[in-house]
């Protein structure tokens, strides 16, 4: 008689105070404590061999990181069987804020871009946004907007106006026929 385990829902989850989430185990993978993590960071080299990751708030050493199809297989140090693996499955990976990767384009992470009020060019309110849908070309940025449809915004400089995430807003040019009526 096969045993079925009982999966857990993953959590929405917002890093510890002075942390990034960078990304978030799924699941394990085979028997030896490996595990498969979605990524929520455009920076792959924070799982390079030798990085620390926090992961359940312990601090964790990458032993080696393998993708595949959008998704990163990492070894973990003193991670050695399926049961330590299993015990992480919906944990959110983080790294210390002051680890934030220098660069002199703009960049935002996933967690501070999810709960931006989005107004247009008038000021007008569109809603929040509720979730970032990674696609192939560009992130997606899908606004709540109560009662109404939910927008999706394409995450383009030209529709992207500004965005402040210390006021909390984010100001947008949509093209015509983007908003929807209902």
């Amino acid at each position: 008689m096969a045993r079925r385990l009982a999966r857990t829902q993953p959590q929405e989850r917002m890093p510890r105070d002075g942390y990034r989430a960078v990304g978030v185990v799924e699941r394990p993978r085979g028997l030896k404590g490996e595990i498969k993590a979605r990524p929520l960071t455009d920076f792959p080299q924070r799982f390079a061999r030798g990085a620390t990751v926090y992961i359940g708030g312990a601090p964790r050493t990458v032993a080696a990181a393998n993708w595949h199809q959008g998704s990163v297989y990492l070894t973990i140090d003193g991670l050695n069987d399926r049961d330590a693996a299993e015990s992480l499955r919906n944990e959110l990976i983080e790294v210390p804020d002051a680890e934030r990767p220098v660069s002199d384009q703009p960049y935002w992470y996933i967690d501070e871009i999810e709960g931006l009020e989005v107004v247009d060019r008038d000021g007008t309110d569109l809603g929040v946004i509720r979730e970032v849908l990674q696609t192939g070309a560009n992130d997606v940025y899908v606004v709540e907007r109560g009662e109404r449809r939910d927008l999706l915004v394409p995450a383009l400089s030209d529709v992207i106006v500004e965005i402040d995430v210390t006021q909390g807003c984010m100001t947008v040019d949509l093209p015509d026929g983007l908003l929807p009526e209902m």
